[in-house]
C-alpha cells in the first residue's frame, strides 16, 4: 500500500470529493446523477493521501445482491502507484460475503492486470454492452 494512504466511508454528500478526483463527474449532470445513486448504498470508499483524495470505489449490491466493485477510480497522478490494488483490498477486507464481483471492458489492459495480481478470478464475459468491447466478469473468492 502506497505511503501515508488512508481511506474513509464516502456517501452522496461525497460527490464534491469524488468529482475532484475524477473531474469527468462535474461537467456531466447524469453522471453525477448516477454516482450519487451508487454511493447512496453506503458501500463506498474514497482514497486520501496527505488529505487529497486519490482515488474511490464504488460498491453496491446490484447484482444479484452480492457486493460488485461497481467502480474503480484512481486520480490520473496518481495511477501505477498502487492506489487502485489498496483500494481492491480495502473493497475485499470490508466485505461480508464470501465473494465480491467486478467488470472490466477486455480493452482495460491496466485494470485486467491490477485484477490478476489481486487474485481474481475470471468469472464471465457480456456482450454488447459496448459493441467490440467486451464487458469481462471478475470474482475475488473469500480463502
Amino acid at each position: 500500500m502506497p505511503a501515508g494512504l488512508d481511506f474513509r466511508s464516502v456517501g452522496p454528500a461525497d460527490i464534491d470529493l469524488l468529482a475532484e478526483i475524477d473531474p469527468r463527474i462535474a461537467p456531466d449532470p447524469a453522471r453525477r446523477a448516477h454516482m450519487v445513486h451508487l454511493l447512496d448504498s453506503g458501500m463506498s470508499w474514497a482514497a486520501l493521501q496527505g488529505g487529497e483524495g486519490v482515488g474511490f470505489a464504488i460498491v453496491t449490491r446490484h447484482f444479484y445482491a452480492l457486493p460488485l466493485v461497481d467502480l474503480l477510480f484512481v486520480a490520473e497522478p496518481h495511477r501505477r502507484g498502487g492506489v487502485g490494488r489498496a483500494l481492491m483490498d480495502h473493497c475485499e477486507a470490508s466485505h461480508d460475503t464470501d465473494r465480491m464481483f467486478t467488470s472490466t471492458n477486455e480493452s482495460n489492459l491496466p485494470m485486467r492486470a491490477l485484477l490478476a495480481k489481486a487474485g481474481w478470478r475470471p468469472a464471465g464475459v457480456v456482450n454488447y454492452l459496448d459493441p467490440g468491447d467486451p464487458e469481462l466478469i471478475f470474482v475475488k473468492l473469500r480463502g
